[in-house]
């Protein structure tokens, strides 16, 4: 296609949402499918000019993120005025306790990617790319893609490379019930690896990353707030409203109930009940809007890889789980909820992504889906699933495991599987 082409279709489809939506509001299309397929087509358009007017070995490399992290990291947006004033490189620096060149260094880089602003000579302001920081979990998604995730993917191939049972591996039933890569996971092998090795201290993998943990989960938090993992694609995925009155909801690693509190705020009927480890007394009295829900929702604590020990519920729910495990370490975890499971009529709704065949999306939209594929790779040894791979999962896990329904709903990176037994 020539440039002259891709600049008239980037033209049709910019008129579309310039005549449809507010200034500066493209990124979002309001539940209206035409506009998310113009705004497609549109960054569709604009990314084949780029590459064609570029070429193929101009990119922007993984210098960015190094910027990226440095700013993260000493938090840099969060000395900068919110308001907009702007303030001198000399003044930050002092603030972030940095070095000044280095700061206005990693700054005008971000500059050129629209990430701040400098409105005069020596001085740096936000921007509204910038502004995206200051959320402190935001931050902390950043800081973590562009630390633990970076690492992982520049020891990719030399992690696969080298003679470890890492393919297509499963927990260990020895010693503690866990093997090395188990232990690694979730954070990826190379960065627990790398830093075990490292500081040659004789304490687990885990031990060693569990301030890399607690970023992670952070991180999680920060990533949820974008609208394609909004909690309202779950709260209208699936059909809540057709449960018995008093049906329980089964949150198996729900973290803090975020999901949980969501969907019960709107099913008045229903209660809810999330699992997840090391969850405390201390911590449960501290989970937001709990009180409201007049103790329809409680907290206990739960290892997703033991037998399941609540046996009446209605709907065992697993959102983003076993997309971040093996096939192996995934059927070990649908075996143990199937172990707990009484109740006729109970079923496992999982929430997860779904992978297509190569040439059904844009190409920006499959080159999502790749990325992810080869990120789950690098940092959880596990695989973006199709349709009938999860088919094949739940199958794995009990011949008896049918996905009956398949839901995506628009504008959600995540589908919602109903999966029943037989």
């Amino acid at each position: 296609m020539t440039v002259s082409a891709l600049a008239d279709i980037i033209r049709q489809q910019a008129d579309i949402l310039e005549t449809s939506l507010p200034p500066h509001a493209y990124a979002d299309e309001h539940g209206d499918p035409s506009l998310a397929v113009a705004r497609s087509k549109l960054l569709e358009a604009c990314d084949k000019l780029n590459h064609l007017v570029t070429g193929p070995i101009e990119w922007s490399g993984h210098r960015v993120h190094a910027a990226l992290q440095y700013a993260c990291h000493f938090r840099l947006a969060s000395y900068v005025p919110e308001d907009g004033t702007p303030i001198t490189y000399d003044d930050l620096a002092q603030r972030a306790g940095v070095e000044t060149s280095q700061c206005a260094r990693v700054l005008q880089l971000l500059m050129t990617y629209h990430i701040f602003r400098e409105p005069g000579t020596r001085i740096v302001a936000h921007n509204r790319n910038s502004r995206v920081l200051l959320d402190e979990d935001t931050g902390m998604a950043v800081e973590w893609l562009t630390q633990d995730s970076l690492r992982s993917s520049a020891f990719f191939t030399e992690t696969r490379a080298a003679p470890r049972k890492w393919s297509g591996s499963r927990r260990s039933s020895s010693g503690d019930g866990q093997d090395e890569t188990s232990r690694i996971a979730p954070l990826g092998p190379t960065y627990a690896v790398d830093r075990h090795i490292a500081s040659g201290s004789p304490r687990t993998a885990a031990e060693v990353t569990s301030t890399s943990g607690d970023r992670y989960a952070r991180a999680m938090a920060g990533m949820a707030k974008r609208r394609q993992l909004s909690v309202e694609h779950l709260v209208h995925g699936f059909d809540w409203a057709s449960l018995p009155n008093g049906a329980t909801i089964v949150d198996v690693g729900g973290g803090n109930g975020h999901y949980s509190k969501a969907i019960a705020e709107v099913n008045p009927g229903l209660n809810f009940v999330v699992q997840n480890l090391n969850t405390t007394a201390e911590e449960v009295t501290k989970k937001e809007g709990v009180a409201n829900l007049g103790g329809r929702l409680r907290f206990v604590e739960y290892d997703f890889f033991t037998p399941q020990p609540i046996t009446h519920g209605d709907v065992y729910l697993l959102r983003r789980i076993l997309h971040l495990h093996s096939d192996g370490d995934a059927v070990d975890i649908l075996r143990s909820q199937l172990s707990g499971i009484r109740k006729p009529g109970a079923r496992i709704v999982v929430m997860d992504n779904i992978a297509v065949s190569s040439g059904t999306l844009s190409t920006l939209e499959e080159r999502q889906t790749r990325t992810l594929d080869i990120a789950m790779m690098a940092l959880f040894n596990s695989v973006e699933r199709d349709v009938d791979s999860w088919r094949a999962l739940f199958k794995a896990a009990d011949p008896k495991l049918k996905l009956v329904n398949v839901i995506k709903p628009l504008g959600s990176a995540l589908a919602v599987m109903e999966v029943c037994i037989e």
